[in-house]
């Protein structure tokens, strides 16, 4: 069932097992909905009717209609639950009955301000034990109305009779629309049988297609169907109903262009409808982050970005443009508590269920989980795109850097890739342009720079519009000074005193310059800002296609191991007891102690098992006692500075034993290392 957009009225018609007849929705000239039949349901409208008694109170009778309103046509349902039949000749006779109904009006405090009048007798005759349902409609003057209802006939008192009825509903019809705002209306009319219960009546799931203007790059098109997240957000810009009614120029529509492009070739999508309050700005928000976007506001514009992949840095800076002072760098150092592994929750389309996925990048063994919810995803795929995304995205992005600088803050965007030069974490090494050789690529700088023994060193060059051109390859002049590039730069350099001249920045590999995409920007003054970045590592766009890299090492600090790794881990049972077992495996560099775990099972990365802490050791060998002697399983994993990766083994019945009963002397006379890899 389609909700039409725009201007218009319609009707759908369908045929259920419990529905039938036409389903009608409306819409006025303006763009507000409208009910074309509005009534009010009386919750107290329920008893038997027996003769001459009038239920719900006697003369009160039932109130059809809230305080404040005015109807036109009072509607009353009868029901007849055992059918309507004598039976006390062995076979279903015909049998009769009949109910009188009678209103008068009240007032807006339920009291009576008229005489009781008839609205209408009704009699039903028939032959069979099902139940009958029957709704009557009576027109009465404008006004507001209570309701009785009784028997006109005395009820059989015999056991084979069917002949009971029952005041099952009251409604008033109201005198005009209502008008219910921009929202979409059906009408659904229910065949009411046995089938049909309370629960299910009130439970009606419609399958809708939404409906959004698109944007071609010259114009907009009239309302199609559409699953887009960028026309979502276009359209939650734009509107003046339930958004800020921004005007196009508002909007950076061209990204969102291309950004529609990008997330239709990738499957990307968002279903979700909004039915629980919340401000504008956190709903866009909700919009674009099904797309692994953000919006913020910039000059005046509306602007989405995109967290992907990016490899040419749009801005640079060095210590030539950093205040001084200003530079830091947090890092967030990982715990035994940091979650590796993320728990995605979503609604899925196909199963119309919330689902979960567990998503981890490829090498992780994932024995900690987070939870994250993916409001307006309902792909499995992309469900699990995202997932890993986020699992990368917690692991390599654990370096924050902030710094404040001059009129340059007004210029990144958030999300864009810029790259930093410091010493303080020896991010590449600074200088300016004194003189530049074209023939001869030479370049002369304003301070030494010092190659290494190996490894291929780069400079960067900051253009006049503050852009990066590089990294280029160099090697070493006639002195520390000189520098000889691979290919000449793509720009006139600045070397004089009438400008600033440009800035340089040098590394071996890829430590010229470290990559960070832009966070947050915020101005401290009319010429101050400060910029917050978080250090990019290529692998968190690359691990939802299983391809994760080694991190990539933006310092010239020496390396030091500071997640120990083991290496060579065994396990042999011992000859005197088959209840204990010796592990040995290779000192790990770095390490100051080991931890040893113990569990019951086959496989180790099976993230449901349970591991069971027996031993901490400064030495590289371990013996215990067996837990599970015919499915053990033990991981072991060196602590230095931080803790290293844990490496398991299985003992069972495969393993043999330490010690082997024979005349083979224990060391080998041979090159065979006892340690194994």
């Amino acid at each position: 069932m389609t909700a039409p957009e725009g201007v218009g009225s319609g009707t759908v018609t369908g045929s259920w097992t419990e529905y039938d007849g036409e389903h009608t929705y409306s819409q006025s000239f303006t763009g507000t909905w409208v009910w074309s039949v509005t009534s009010a349901t009386s919750g107290s409208a329920s008893g038997s009717l027996t003769l001459k008694s009038v239920l719900g109170g006697g003369a009160v009778g039932f109130v059809a209609a809230p305080a404040d309103t005015i109807t036109t046509v009072i509607g009353v349902d009868l029901v007849l639950p055992y059918g309507l039949f004598a039976g006390g000749s062995g076979s279903l006779a015909a049998k009769s009955l009949s109910v009188t109904f009678e209103a008068r009006q009240i007032d807006d405090l339920g009291q009576p301000i008229g005489e009781w009048n008839v609205l209408g007798t009704r009699s039903i005759t028939d032959r069979t034990n099902t139940s009958i349902r029957r709704s009557y409609r009576f027109s009465v003057v404008p006004g507001r109305y209570a309701v009785r209802a009784y028997r006109n006939d005395a009820k059989s008192t015999s056991s084979a009779d069917g002949h009971v009825v029952l005041f099952a509903g009251l409604r008033a019809y109201l005198r005009k629309p209502q008008n219910f705002g921009p929202v979409t209306l059906i009408a659904v009319r229910m065949r009411a049988t046995n089938n049909l219960s309370m629960q299910a009546s009130r439970q009606i799931a419609v399958l809708a297609t939404r409906k959004l203007p698109v944007w071609t790059g010259a114009g907009w098109t009239d309302p199609v169907a559409t699953r887009s997240i960028a026309w979502a957000i276009a359209d939650a810009a734009r509107n003046s109903d339930y958004g800020p009614g921004m005007a196009d120029a508002e909007i950076d529509l061209d990204a969102l262009l291309d950004l529609a492009a990008l997330w239709d070739a990738r499957g990307d999508r968002f279903d979700a409808r909004f039915d629980q309050p919340g401000t504008w700005w956190d709903q866009i928000q909700k919009i674009a982050r099904a797309g692994r976007a953000a919006c913020f506001v910039q000059g005046g514009v509306l602007r989405t970005v995109r967290d992907g992949l990016a490899s040419v840095p749009t801005l640079h800076f060095s210590e030539r443009n950093i205040q001084s002072g200003s530079f830091s760098v947090d890092y967030l150092m990982p715990t035994a508590d940091t979650a590796d592994t993320i728990l995605v929750s979503y609604f899925d389309a196909v199963s119309w269920s919330e689902q979960t996925v567990r998503c981890r990048i490829p090498g992780s063994r994932a024995p900690k989980a987070a939870k994250a919810q993916l409001f307006g995803v309902t792909g499995r795929d992309q469900a699990v795109r995202d997932g890993t995304y986020l699992a990368a995205a917690n692991q390599r992005r654990r370096r924050i850097v902030r710094f404040d600088t001059e009129m340059e803050g007004r210029m990144p965007m958030i999300g864009e890739l810029i790259s930093v030069q410091h010493s303080m974490p020896a991010w590449g090494a600074q200088a300016e342009a004194l003189a530049w050789d074209g023939p001869t690529r030479r370049l002369t700088l304003s301070e030494p720079m010092t190659f290494e023994a190996s490894g291929v060193h780069y400079l960067g060059l900051r253009r006049p519009d503050g852009s990066l051109c590089g990294p280029i390859a160099v090697t070493a002049g006639a002195d520390a000074y000189h520098l000889i590039l691979a290919t000449a730069p793509d720009f006139a350099l600045a070397t004089g005193a009438d400008m600033e001249r440009t800035h340089v920045s040098f590394g071996v590999g890829t430590t010229w310059a470290a990559l960070a995409k832009v966070a947050d920007v915020s101005a401290k003054s009319l010429t101050q800002y400060t910029i917050q970045a978080v250090i990019e590592d290529p692998s968190v766009h690359t691990a939802e296609d299983g391809v994760v890299a080694p991190p990539v090492v933006w310092s010239q600090l020496p390396a030091r191991a500071t997640r120990p790794v083991v290496r060579g881990l065994i396990g042999r049972r011992s000859a005197d007891s088959a209840t204990k077992a010796v592990f040995a495996w290779q000192p790990a560099p770095g390490a100051d102690s080991y931890q040893l775990e113990m569990a019951e099972g086959d496989d180790p990365s099976d993230s449901d098992v349970t591991w069971t802490r027996v031993g901490d050791t400064t030495s590289a060998a371990y013996a215990c006692d067996i837990l599970y002697p015919n499915r053990t399983m033990i991981r072991v994993r060196a602590v230095g500075l931080t803790a290293g990766p844990w490496v398991a083994t299985t003992l069972g019945t495969l393993i043999p034993d330490f010690w082997i009963a024979d005349t083979a002397p224990f060391w080998l006379g041979d090159s065979t290392p006892f340690w194994s890899t």
